[in-house]
């Protein structure tokens, strides 16, 4: 129980008490100090136990991913698969909170992870008649499953932060960074998996060596033998791949079951009318209503475009760059530089962004990705292990800054209303990839291209209207008015001196 000798009445608390018990609010308590072990321990294992799930979870998915414009590119099965599932994505928003408040956070995270399971499980044989109801489903459960994922985090910070007297924004701030940390540093044993199985299956089927491989020409990239044997593996090695992920999956949903709680439900007893209110009718329109925000509409751009990037660099990229050029063992390579460059500079950036104005940050990368854009449209494609790798690592940087930044000022904007809001953004997001996905199917590369660059140009303008409309004077000059500030607080500081010893003196 709590020391009660060291409470003051509230009648009689002044403001400098009221200061002082603030301060020493963050001295831990004697008495439940057990309790209050048991709590932090609890917290944390929900904490590193969802993060550690995530992490063999999106191990699975992100390299079955990557490799599907590749190794199913028959008929365009992987890009279109893809394309149906980020559609999925987008209409399940309308009903994720449902969803969400119906069976809780941990067993929507943990239907999420079973539908992950089911796509992983019908790539061992991947038909028309398989991997399309696959996708759907497993793109309809992801709305909920990432909506919950947040809302689990977020609930275990603010039970946790009276215990160890912390701060709720920072105690969500740091949990959330831990969640997409592990969620990005998931790239390294898929696609190092990928690649180390894919490598040995092309080292055991293609007779071509390496250097004839790079003295490949561009159209012989497209078109040659080398193009299409670099795409087939044996079904033997493709067999054995989906079974590691599968055990990735396996692994990924017993953790969540023996680390991560259930957390108890704060709605309150109440009617089925009022249930269907609650759970359905408003949580609905809510995130209609959202939609017509022009702040988010604006930013939506961002996320769509955040959406093209990240298609293009799966689909097309993966395909006709590194596959047919390089061979499909070298995808994974490829997409794991590009997943740890994001993951560095989002890390990165969440530290800068207090002292380098956000604005500043989201142009240089902005002008990167223009700039990789138009080289692409230029270049003269050949086989380059150099230019490839450079260009994952350029797509891995503007991706991190954008995410990161797009995602927080969403927050930034709608603290109060950070569900629907989320979920609208992912929407956005989503709706990009899936559209990224289809012009992936049609080839149509130059086109994909001139749409990138115009909606980047057009995105940047619409940003800066919002970041001047609402965060402009934190945000342009973060650095001066923190000098400001601290002028300020100087010389109030030095005026109270000034009274006091006048006070003093008379």
């Amino acid at each position: 129980s709590m020391d009660t000798e060291e409470t003051i009445e509230l009648g009689e608390e002044g403001p400098e008490q009221a200061a002082r018990r603030q301060d020493d609010d963050h001295v831990p308590a004697r008495g439940c100090l057990p309790c209050r072990n048991r709590d932090v321990r609890r917290a944390y294992r929900n904490v590193y136990g969802l993060s550690l799930s995530l992490f063999f979870l999106f191990s699975a998915f992100q390299s079955v991913q990557n490799l599907q414009s590749s190794v199913n590119s028959r008929g365009g099965l992987g890009v279109i698969s893809l394309s149906l599932l980020y559609a999925a994505f987008v209409l399940s928003g309308i009903v994720t909170t449902s969803i969400v408040r119906v069976l809780g956070t941990k067993y929507a995270i943990m239907g999420g992870m079973a539908c992950h399971l089911f796509y992983i499980v019908c790539n061992y044989h991947a038909t028309w008649y398989s991997l399309i109801p696959a996708s759907f489903l497993i793109g309809f459960a992801s709305g909920p499953f990432w909506a919950a994922t947040s809302a689990h985090i977020t609930q275990v910070a603010v039970k946790l932060a009276p215990i160890v007297r912390e701060r709720q924004d920072f105690l969500i701030s740091q949990f959330t960074g831990v969640i997409f940390l592990f969620s990005q540093v998931s790239h390294l044993p898929g696609n190092l998996a990928s690649s180390l199985i894919l490598l040995h299956a092309s080292d055991s089927t293609n007779g071509s060596s390496s250097s004839s491989v790079i003295a490949a020409t561009m159209d012989e990239c497209r078109n040659s033998t080398i193009s299409s044997s670099y795409g087939q593996i044996k079904d033997t090695y493709w067999y054995i791949l989906v079974s590691v992920f599968v055990l990735f999956d396996v692994i990924a949903i017993f953790i969540l079951a023996l680390l991560v709680d259930r957390l108890p439900s704060s709605e309150p007893f109440c009617s089925s009318r009022a249930k269907c209110r609650r759970f359905i009718f408003e949580p609905s329109v809510s995130t209609i209503k959202m939609f017509l925000e022009w702040r988010l509409i604006f930013l939506g751009f961002m996320f769509v475009c955040s959406g093209l990037v990240q298609s293009f660099a799966y689909g097309v990229f993966a395909k006709e760059y590194v596959t047919n050029c390089l061979g499909v063992s070298q995808v994974g390579f490829v997409l794991l530089v590009l997943g740890l460059s994001n993951a560095l500079t989002s890390g990165v950036v969440g530290k800068i962004v207090k002292y380098v104005p956000r604005l500043v940050i989201v142009l240089i990368a902005t002008s990167i990705n223009v700039g990789l854009t138009v080289f692409l449209l230029l270049w003269e494609r050949i086989p380059s292990y150099l230019m490839v790798f450079l260009f994952a690592i350029g797509w891995g940087f503007t991706g991190g800054v954008w995410n990161t930044l797009s995602s927080s000022f969403v927050g930034i904007l709608y603290p109060m209303e950070s569900e629907p809001a989320y979920s609208v953004a992912r929407m956005w997001q989503a709706f990009g990839l899936a559209v990224g996905f289809v012009m992936s199917y049609f080839n149509s590369q130059a086109a994909f291209l001139y749409l990138l660059l115009g909606l980047l140009l057009i995105t940047t303008v619409l940003y800066i209207v919002v970041e001047f409309k609402s965060q402009s004077r934190t945000q342009i000059f973060p650095c001066l008015i923190f000098c400001v500030r601290e002028t300020a607080a100087a010389s109030s500081i030095e005026e109270e001196e000034l009274v006091a010893r006048t006070e003093s003196g008379l």
